[in-house]
């Protein structure tokens, strides 16, 4: 059972999900989740949360017949199909939810969406209110040690002290592996991820953090998204550079999984060498991820990334590879 919820203050405003995940008969708590969003809605938070929740409840168990439980009325009835997605952000939230449906039922299992009063989601409210003040958590309560204890390398989420509190595992480099298929040149290749956002006000914010990060000598390239394009070409005119739009990052949700094309950008680039910055979408962020860190296909939609959200990947001239951070946000704050 998923228990989801997102909030946001002033909406949009200050934002934050919440979800967690609890075994369908005994009602334990498997997994906490709670991420802030910077500067959102509450409809973008909401299935924020939904989509977290879902990539949780598939990592504990791709084949499990899933409930999903939220208060919102609209999310819940537009994935049920019986409400249209007029908004573009909301489509494009509802597909990523969407392709993690797809991933439990091609797994046999079933995702059911049940609308249920607020009091009865007390426990996702609470999380996204720790989402809304800036905590980032990933509890993992199971009993089984081998369960309860993170893959190394398998999750670029930040660690929780269990209280909240980020323990500063956002900003750790996690360990080498090793690209053999992705031969680099030169000094190797310094990638800065950007997953552009969905609200055009967090455009300047999202440019200004990815800038204080790049050299001079930086190349952005970019999906062929209105949002993309745009807070590339402001990367861009900083740096004195032209944007070198490309379909090959568009990452598009219309499959589950990596995305054949941005790994084949990706392998380019590290051939090429250098530092670049790519302005593209989650799909395509997570194809990255994934990649250097060696993720199987069932953990693809692990990691968890916000709108305008940064990550960085250093791909080493002799072959190996680390994710210097991921989901980087304070700049949406």
């Amino acid at each position: 059972m998923v228990e989801a919820d997102g909030g946001s203050r002033g909406n949009p405003g200050v934002a934050g999900y919440g979800a967690l995940v609890r075994e369908a008969e005994s009602k334990a708590v498997l997994v906490e989740l709670a991420e802030p969003l910077g500067q959102a809605s509450n409809n973008v938070a909401e299935y924020s949360g939904l989509i977290a929740g879902l990539a949780a409840a598939f990592d504990i168990d791709p084949g499990a017949d899933v409930t999903v439980q939220m208060d919102s009325k609209l999310v819940i009835e537009q994935m049920a199909g019986r409400w249209k997605i007029k908004h573009a952000d909301m489509r494009r939230l509802a597909l990523e939810a969407r392709d993690i449906c797809a991933q439990i039922s091609a797994a046999g299992g079933t995702v059911d969406f049940q609308w249920v009063p607020r009091e009865r989601n007390k426990a996702a409210d609470a999380l996204s209110t720790e989402g809304m003040d800036g905590h980032h958590v990933h509890r993992d309560l199971r009993e089984e040690p081998d369960l309860a204890t993170p893959v190394e390398g398998s999750s670029g989420i930040s660690a929780s002290d269990g209280a909240g509190t980020p323990t500063g595992a956002e900003h750790a480099a996690l360990p080498a592996v090793d690209t053999r298929e992705a031969p680099v040149t030169g000094d190797g290749l310094r990638l800065l991820l950007v997953q552009f956002p969905t609200e055009q006000a967090q455009a300047a914010s999202v440019a200004g953090a990815a800038l204080e990060l790049l050299g001079r000598e930086s190349r952005v390239t970019a999906a062929a998204e209105p949002l993309a394009t745009q807070v590339a070409c402001r990367i861009a005119e900083s740096l004195g550079v032209e944007v070198a739009e490309s379909d090959d990052w568009a990452g598009t949700s219309g499959a589950a999984g990596a995305d054949e094309r941005v790994l084949a950008a990706y392998h380019s680039l590290c051939e090429q060498g250098g530092t670049v910055v790519a302005v593209t979408t989650r799909r395509a962020v997570l194809t990255v991820l994934a990649e250097v860190l060696g993720l199987a296909p069932d953990r693809f939609w692990t990691i968890a990334t916000a709108p305008g959200s940064l990550s960085a990947v250093e791909v080493w001239p002799d072959g190996t590879a680390s994710v210097a951070f991921t989901n980087r946000t304070a700049h949406l704050r």
